[in-house]
């Protein structure tokens, strides 16, 4: 037996899907506008807060328009999550009643053999048809408004029936170490969706020739990890879909323990890809660089290119740098390694008495004209250290002390807060 369900939600284009996701799991995770065929990867996240919990999966809508150069990816992803599946959420249009789509839908399922609820959304319309989808096959349609909540509270409970009919128990898995949070983060065409797969051990994500494939955000759990697969960061975006797509990128950050920069080995480094380090930085998480596409570099050339990544890359010197290859496979395993040590330093509390002696040491050897009075932990998740001394410290002293708790301690992968407390001077 699964512990958790399967749920996912199945549709044509544009009737709402992603904003049904969304109010379910309580978060703007999905991207919502009202383009069609917005939605192309899927997104699955874990439903609690319900009486049995369960994976709630959103799908790129079925049959989007004929230009959609990788339509064939979509549908592929499609029907393997459908085939995963233990109920699924089919999502129609009450204000435009029963399509010839929704037929087709209709049967493609039932030839699945698969548990299905009508969820006829949009009813807030004031012209709506529920009553033409009784003739799809699958029961009685749930009426909801996903935009305003209505009907939802009736089709939660619709689910659990269900679920409770295929024998899913109330119980969650416990005992467990909390897995690693990743955000898997870049400009656009780096091959970040490339690397997601080969950190999944599947191709979760649609990986395709076109920049910019990934608009959302999505979140798959493996047996090691939670990883966050985004859309690119650029320096300008072509729609405000694109744009959202981002700054949902940058708020990936904010959910992450440790994020992987992923930079082109075979191009220059960008000022885009300072920026995105930076914004790593300023969010305050562990970070790892994938010099990924090191299938593209010759051996005899790669320590050369390493040098230059780390020369440019300076202001990040304590971020482990390794190349990789999602074609090859290269590097896969020990980034997994690496990003483990990142999150073991990111969260890393000092004993006392590990305290205690590196405040001796640092005041006997301090080489500048400052007296250390005092230094402590204050927190972790990042590593905070307060030090007391007599008058303030320079930044450059600041950064000498930072250099010895990472010589000493290691603090691999991870930012360090440092703050200077000293008596203020009388004017």
């Amino acid at each position: 037996m699964k512990k958790y369900a399967q749920v996912s939600i199945v549709g044509r284009v544009n009737t709402g899907k992603s904003t049904l996701f969304n109010r379910i799991i309580k978060k703007p995770l999905a991207i919502t506008d009202s383009k069609p065929g917005l939605t192309r990867d899927r997104i699955k996240k874990l439903v609690s807060y319900t009486e049995i919990p369960f994976y709630l999966t959103d799908t790129g809508g079925l049959y989007p328009p004929e230009e959609d150069l990788i339509w064939e990816k979509v549908k592929e992803k499609i029907e393997k999550t459908v085939d995963e599946s233990d109920l699924i959420l089919f999502v129609v249009d009450a204000s435009t009643g029963l399509l010839p789509h929704d037929v087709e839908i209709a049967e493609w399922l039932r030839k699945k053999g698969k548990d299905v609820i009508i969820v006829a959304n949009k009813i807030d319309i004031k012209k709506k048809d529920l009553y033409s989808f009784f003739s799809l096959g699958f029961g009685e349609p749930v009426g909801i408004s996903a935009a305003h909540g209505t009907g939802l509270q009736e089709l939660i409970e619709i689910i659990e029936a269900k679920l409770k009919e295929k024998g899913f128990l109330e119980e969650v898995e416990e005992g467990k170490p909390e897995k690693t949070r990743i955000a898997i983060v870049g400009k656009p065409n780096v091959g970040k969706s490339s690397l997601f797969n080969a950190l999944c051990g599947d191709e979760i994500n649609i990986v395709s020739e076109i920049p910019g494939t990934t608009r959302d955000a999505v979140d798959i759990e493996t047996e090691e990890f939670i990883i966050i697969d985004t859309a690119g960061i650029r320096r300008k975006y072509k729609d405000p879909i694109e744009l959202f797509g981002a700054v949902r990128s940058e708020r990936s950050l904010r959910y992450a323990e440790v994020a992987i920069l992923v930079i082109d080995a075979s191009a220059e480094v960008t000022a885009i890809d300072k920026k995105i380090a930076n914004l790593i930085i300023e969010e305050k998480k562990g970070i790892v660089v994938a010099l990924n596409k090191c299938d593209l570099i010759p051996r005899e050339k790669r320590s050369a290119v390493l040098d230059y990544f780390k020369k440019e890359l300076d202001f990040i010197n304590f971020a482990p740098m390794l190349f990789t290859s999602a074609l090859t496979g290269e590097g896969i395993s020990l980034l997994k390694e690496v990003i483990k040590q990142a999150k073991k330093s990111w969260e890393r509390k000092l004993s006392k008495r590990e305290v205690q002696q590196f405040q001796y040491s640092l005041s006997k050897n301090f080489p500048f004209s400052k007296t250390i009075i005092k230094f402590t932990q204050e927190d972790v998740r990042p590593p905070k250290f307060k030090i007391l001394t007599d008058t303030k410290l320079k930044n450059n002293e600041l950064k000498y002390i930072e250099n010895k708790l990472r010589e000493t301690f290691g603090f691999y992968g991870t930012p360090l807060i440092l703050e200077n407390d000293f008596p203020k001077q009388n004017s």
